[in-house]
């Protein structure tokens, strides 16, 4: 038993090791990656897609997310028909829902989008719902982080910060200093020409994927109604996602427009998406979790 447990010590201290070494080597990628974005003063959409990658790697191990794979793959299906139909299909997007009783959705570079149970929750049908995964897909598309990371990296203080992050000598400071800075730009406010961007494109897909794009409206209306007449703001989605009635007029006019030159049937709802609510119902109570 002795020399069992002399081995099973060495055998932590050897494990311990060599989860320094791929810290220190992943810490080394992410600083590496953003100093690159510095020196060439523009994000590709290779390194886009590599920071995307390492944010997304960062956020999954702190918050929690629905494992259910029916549910997932439901999600999936009607975000990546979504995601098929924009200007950039070659993205390889991924949806995950967070297993939170907020009302929130974002996206990352490179395709990956959140949406929690809470917003989930409160859509009356498929089209409400894909139209919330549909903005995402247009912020993706049009590479609205990316331009926001760009500007920051004009600015010159991305350079100041980074050379503090290399002052540090504890690898797993360095990658998570790292991966807040790049999550900072990506979590900011989006500006309402953004907002209205990503709305139009979302009808655009939507309208691509024959889905009815006045659950965007409905869904919209529905939740600023509901931030009015509550105390305290419950909508965390409106503090990266500015919503106002001139989005909601905007919305309409652009919907009434493109409806009067397209004839196909669009569907409000699709198959499997009450069996989908009910799989969700069905899973343990979501937690009150706050997103970045």
């Amino acid at each position: 038993m002795r020399t069992r447990r002399i081995h099973m010590r060495d055998l932590v201290v050897r494990l311990s090791a060599v989860r320094t070494q791929v810290l220190v080597g992943y810490a080394r990628h992410v600083v590496l990656l953003v100093l690159a974005l510095v020196a060439a003063g523009c994000v590709g959409e290779e390194q886009e897609q590599q920071l995307g990658d390492a944010i997304a790697r960062d956020i999954n191990t702190h918050i929690p997310l629905v494992a259910d794979p029916a549910s997932v793959l439901y999600i999936n299906r009607i975000g990546l028909a979504l995601g098929q139909r924009s200007e950039r299909p070659e993205v390889p997007y991924r949806f995950s829902i967070v297993n939170s009783a907020t009302v929130n959705a974002f996206a990352l570079p490179g395709g990956h989008i959140y949406i929690t149970r809470g917003l989930i929750e409160r859509t009356e049908n498929a089209s409400e719902l894909a139209g919330v995964l549909a903005h995402e897909v247009g912020h993706v598309a049009a590479r609205h982080g990316a331009q926001a990371l760009e500007r920051e990296l004009r600015t010159g203080s991305v350079v100041s910060e980074l050379y503090r992050l290399f002052l540090l000598r504890e690898p797993a400071i360095l990658e998570q200093r790292a991966l807040r800075l790049g999550e900072r730009f990506w979590f900011a406010s989006h500006s309402r020409a953004a907002e209205r961007e990503a709305d139009r494109l979302a009808v655009r897909y939507m309208m691509r994927a024959g889905m009815d794009p006045k659950g965007m409206i409905t869904m919209l209306t529905g939740l600023i109604e509901e931030e009015a007449e509550l105390p305290q703001p419950v909508v965390e989605w409106f503090s990266t996602h500015p919503a106002t009635e001139e989005r909601v007029r905007m919305l309409r006019r652009r919907v009434t427009r493109v409806e009067a030159e397209v004839t196909p049937e669009l569907k409000s709802d699709l198959e499997g998406y009450s069996a989908f609510l009910g799989r969700l119902s069905s899973l343990p109570p979501p937690l009150d979790l706050h997103l970045p």
